[in-house]
């Protein structure tokens, strides 16, 4: 039904007007800002914190105070490496979440929410697939996968396969759950996955201490696998939150309809140009690990620990990245130059600031941090030749994952994509690699890691100093 404009109307006057009205000409204040990135850190963080639970509690298996049993120190690579897979497949498979928050988020602030009615479900349903698929393929190749590509063997490679074959049988739910924390971020709310996020977390950490380490004569040690279990729980238990949250308490119209939404495949391109990238970034990820296996169990675990602390770090940082994105989409779709500017200013001073805190945090009380997470004279001795890198890398960190949320707000995919071969193909790689011939050691890994998040920072930002002025 066609709509009739009066004589004399003119509605992009009266679009300002109403975008005025509702305060979005004056944004991002760091007020909202912190509306989003709040919750979204207290939420986000949960993931870390629960891997690094994993391997805490598993790093205490069996012992009584500050001893080095090699067995521990397996188990603890073994959890490692095989996090670090689960939170891989999450990562490549999980772009939808960007992709949908980009796509809600623009036409949030453009007022055509309505498109959105069928597309959300029709996304809900392809990540149903997609997750389905991807957990039996991965089932029955990760012995090869750990065994062949992450050079994991004997008790490594056993306790790795073992975890991961629980953990795995969650991916379809958590991949439906990520995709609709996508939707609540485009419409501008990061409370409702924190609360979910939270939640699930505290219920993964209880159950941690339950299972791993058993309780009284009702649950009997059950080790690695308990520590799978205890994840596997709560994601079901995040799923039905999830669930609860859109269909209840969100006030988003969905539409259940088999016609595919003109949206959808531009979608679909989105988070295919996310999924290459994220690829390409886990495989960067899995190099750390597989050179630090060939360095030694020592240097195996040392690096399992401390890129651990990365990604806890990390879901710091990315906070700021997740307010940056639903604010560049709402901003790009009301059209606002200002406010995009302000945006990545914004969110950019708040992310290096919380990076220096972080780092200097980290810096003071490190033998704290690593004696509530592993009992072992080894890596005790090893960890301080990585730990001034590691602080180096958070405020790189702090500009690169503020950019990657800008231009995901934005749909830039094809741009984030680009960005992240070069940086790998020309930064990282060649680093490690020539590192590892002229003096092989831990501390070339991380020498990679912070020459790969120089180029993914810089790189872009400069883009953006162009791109702003052509706005």
């Amino acid at each position: 039904m066609r709509k009739t404009v009066k004589v004399g109307h003119n509605p992009k006057k009266e679009y300002l007007c109403i975008l005025k009205s509702t305060g979005i000409q004056k944004e991002p204040t760091y007020r909202s800002i912190w509306k989003l990135a709040l919750p979204a850190m207290l939420g986000g963080v949960v993931e870390p914190v629960l891997s690094l639970t994993d391997l805490a509690v598993v790093g205490n298996i069996g012992t009584d105070g500050f001893s080095g049993h090699h067995e521990n120190l397996s188990a603890v690579a073994a959890v490692g490496i095989a996090g670090s897979l689960i939170s891989a497949l999450v990562w490549i498979f999980a772009q939808m979440k960007s992709a949908i928050s980009a796509v809600v988020s623009q036409a949030y602030g453009s007022m055509r929410m309505r498109v959105m009615a069928s597309l959300i479900p029709q996304m809900i349903y392809f990540n149903a697939i997609v997750g389905v698929l991807a957990m039996l393929t991965t089932f029955f190749t990760s012995a090869w996968v750990f065994e062949h590509l992450l050079s994991a063997t004997g008790s490594v490679l056993e306790d790795a396969t073992a975890y991961f074959n629980i953990r795995v049988l969650g991916f379809p739910l958590t991949l439906i759950t990520f995709s609709v924390f996508g939707v609540f971020r485009g419409v501008q709310n990061t409370w409702w996955a924190m609360v979910i996020s939270i939640v699930g977390g505290s219920i993964n950490i209880l159950l941690d201490f339950v299972f791993v380490l058993g309780w009284w004569n009702w649950v009997e040690p059950m080790g690695v696998e308990g520590a799978a279990w205890a994840s596997f729980i709560a994601q079901i238990v995040m799923f039905l939150m999830t669930l609860y949250f859109l269909l209840y308490k969100s006030k988003i119209k969905l539409i259940h309809s088999l016609k595919i939404n003109p949206e959808f495949v531009g979608l679909l391109l989105i988070a295919g140009n996310l999924v290459l990238r994220t690829i390409t970034l886990n495989l960067a990820l899995m190099l750390t690990h597989k050179f630090a296996n060939i360095y030694g169990t020592v240097e195996a675990a040392t690096h399992a620990v401390m890129l651990n602390l990365w990604m806890f770090s990390a879901f710091f940082l990315d906070a700021f990245a997740t307010s940056a994105n639903a604010l560049a989409g709402k901003f790009l779709g009301a059209k606002n130059k200002e406010a995009m500017q302000r945006n990545l200013n914004r969110n950019l001073l708040l992310s290096l600031v919380v990076s220096f805190v972080l780092a200097g945090l980290l810096m003071i009380f490190d033998g704290q941090v690593m004696g509530l997470i592993i009992k072992n004279e080894q890596v005790w001795g090893m960890y301080p030749i990585v730990l001034p890198l590691f602080a180096l890398c958070l405020p790189i960190n702090a500009l690169a994952f503020t950019l990657d949320g800008v231009f995901k707000g934005m749909g830039k995919a094809k741009f984030l994509r680009n960005i992240l071969f070069i940086s790998t193909f020309f930064g990282f790689l060649p680093v490690l690699l020539l590192g590892h011939q002229i003096a092989p050691g831990l501390q070339i890994v991380w020498y990679a890691i912070i020459m790969w998040m120089l180029l993914r920072g810089f790189i872009p930002y400069f883009y953006f100093k162009k791109w702003i002025k052509r706005f």
